[in-house]
């Protein structure tokens, strides 16, 4: 290779004259072609997990606690449901027998400082007993449908005696405030001389508009 030596352009073989003019070339040793570039293959290195930290592992285990401990109250203690369903109608009777004695308790002065009449007919005698137990049956409190029995003894005071109820259908509602009423009413007035003395039994008995009523069983 020539290099000229006013303007250093240069030839790869010798001219005579440059484009500047000069004659004078200097000769040089061609430039060595470009190294190749050397592809070295480095090996990846596996990347080491990251160590947990001590804070970060409390962390983790107090939200794992967390979420366990709010799955076990939803499932144990979680609201119930508001809905009540209908208590079954069974036809097997059960007598209840936790109606508290009264008796032993009980005054024997007649109810409403009336006098015996003995000459009154029984039938109204039993209708005005059987309105009395209504008035005390507290109804609105009732939910569902069913019916129980109520039997008892009536003493020449009035007061009566040997209470019993007989469960028709499991609805407690019905049989809680049948015992109440059964309570409630401790004497009536005396009964006329017809009565016998023998058990008086009366249903508890659903009417179709959802109320409550008493009918005289034979």
């Amino acid at each position: 290779m020539y290099v000229c030596k006013d303007c250093k352009k240069t030839f790869k073989e010798k001219v005579e004259y440059c484009d500047c003019g000069n004659n004078v070339f200097e000769e040089v040793a061609d430039p060595a072609p470009p190294a190749e570039p050397i592809n070295e293959s480095k090996e990846e290195l596996p990347i080491a997990p990251h160590p947990i930290l001590p804070a970060r592992l409390l962390s983790v285990s107090i939200f794992i606690l967390c979420c366990t401990f709010s799955l076990c109250f939803i499932l144990f203690f979680g609201p119930e449901s508001k809905k009540k369903e209908a208590a079954p109608i069974t036809n097997q009777k059960t007598v209840v027998k936790d109606i508290p004695n009264i008796d032993s308790f009980w005054d024997d002065t007649p109810a409403y400082g009336m006098q015996p009449d003995y000459n009154a007919d029984i039938n109204t005698y039993k209708n005005g007993l059987k309105n009395a137990l209504l008035a005390q049956l507290d109804t609105s409190t009732i939910e569902g449908s069913g019916s129980c029995d109520i039997q008892f003894t009536i003493d020449k005071h009035g007061n009566l005696k040997k209470k019993k109820l007989y469960q028709n259908t499991a609805n407690k509602p019905l049989i809680n405030e049948t015992k109440k009423m059964l309570s409630s009413v401790k004497r009536y007035n005396p009964p006329p001389k017809s009565y016998d003395g023998s058990p008086l039994t009366l249903e508890v008995l659903e009417n179709t508009d959802g109320t409550y009523t008493l009918v005289y069983k034979e």
